[in-house]
């Protein structure tokens, strides 16, 4: 009976052990390796969308403070620092200390001059190449309908939306390209839901990357801008969706981000879904992934 104890003993202390190895190799590789990052926003569409599940590489730019859980203070600046490009998309903290990490485009480094007018992108005096691909619509739905076999929403110019199977788009009985929309379901108090019809641009960036961006219209809120100037050490960073994005324009939300506050940089998508499963229907998980978009490359 004694020996049975110790034997028992012994397992559960090797058991235990394997659990904090484990553990700590975990922290290590998300601390110096790689961290998952879930998209929970509409700011980067149509680039990533909600529910896009991405790998963010820590290698990238070095390391720094945010590198670690909690943000410890064990780095002052960047340690194997390796500058960014434009075009890059980065995982980075917000300024003043919010706790929350943001995703956005890096458009401007330090020195650069950034300016929109009518929606032009100016990047160093110069109005950068922007053609125009298709409409393209966002579809965010209340989170009750997701068991709805087919939904119905006539846009403010009286088209009509359908959604087939929570994830399937038809323009006035036209099936629609799965990169000209998305779909997402949200649980939010009293959401009774949207379709907003957008302009889909592709722009061409001074070192010759190309990305999409979606655009309600030329005139909106953040459409003309001062001129920023980057300062030292710092970056300019902008969302794809540009008429709904929180984003270095917002002097005063978000700015300039310091070298320091990058966290790494997004290179691929390894799991999506548009949230229309509830997390109790197992039966249904395979139901809402978006299969086109796994395992993909983040331009």
């Amino acid at each position: 009976m004694i020996k049975k104890n110790k034997s028992a003993k012994k397992e559960l202390k090797e058991t235990l052990k394997a659990i904090l190895w484990a553990g700590l190799l975990a922290i290590v590789i998300r601390t110096f390796a790689i961290e998952p990052f879930h998209i929970p926003s509409d700011s980067m569409i149509p680039n990533l969308l909600v529910g896009d599940h991405l790998f963010v590489s820590k290698l990238s730019y070095g390391y720094s403070r945010q590198s670690f859980p909690f943000s410890l203070p064990l780095i002052k600046d960047r340690i194997f620092f390796t500058e960014p490009e434009v075009g890059d998309v980065i995982v980075f903290k917000k300024i003043k200390g919010h706790p929350d990490n943001y995703i956005k485009r890096l458009i401007g480094k330090p020195g650069d001059k950034i300016q929109l007018k009518n929606g032009i992108l100016y990047i160093n005096g110069t109005a950068l190449k922007r053609e125009f691909i298709s409409k393209f619509y966002i579809i965010n739905l209340p989170y009750n309908l997701r068991k709805s076999d087919s939904i119905t929403i006539t846009t403010q110019d009286a088209q009509t939306l359908t959604i087939i199977d929570t994830k399937k788009l038809y323009l006035n009985g036209r099936p629609l390209n799965k990169d000209q929309y998305s779909i997402a379901y949200k649980e939010i108090p009293n959401f009774k839901g949207e379709a907003i019809e957008l302009n889909k641009y592709q722009y061409t960036l001074p070192n010759g990357k190309q990305h999409f961006v979606i655009e309600i219209s030329d005139n909106e809120q953040m459409d003309n801008t001062q001129e920023y100037i980057v300062p030292e050490n710092h970056y300019f960073m902008m969302g794809d969706n540009r008429d709904m994005s929180e984003d270095s324009r917002f002097l005063n939300e978000v700015g300039y981000i310091h070298r320091r506050d990058l966290i790494g940089k997004a290179n691929i998508i390894f799991y999506s879904h548009n949230n229309s499963v509830n997390l109790f229907e197992i039966w249904k998980y395979l139901k809402p992934i978006r299969y086109d978009r796994l395992l993909k490359k983040i331009n």
